[in-house]
């Protein structure tokens, strides 16, 4: 799966984890800050965390959400998990 792909799934996840929808989207880039920029709170980002690890098919089992600070970082980790 290319960064491209994860990019624009996580893109889904987050139109579906908050009520801003496209809105939200818009503004999603790997350098978006989680809270700062996108504005997500801990219920997004709980929400974010599930939704991915259902469409990838990963688990989240060694690091707290707050680790995340960009979209940038939680591409790192899928694609570390899916190498």
């Amino acid at each position: 799966m290319t960064r491209q792909e994860i990019l624009e799934n996580l893109k889904e996840i987050l139109m579906d984890a908050d009520e801003r929808g496209s809105e939200l989207v818009d503004k999603v880039s790997e350098q978006s800050r989680l809270t700062e920029d996108l504005g997500l709170s801990s219920v997004n980002m709980l929400y974010m965390i599930i939704a991915t690890e259902e469409v990838f098919d990963i688990r989240f089992d060694d690091v707290g959400v707050n680790e995340f600070q960009t979209v940038g970082d939680v591409m790192d980790y899928i694609e570390g998990k899916l190498a």
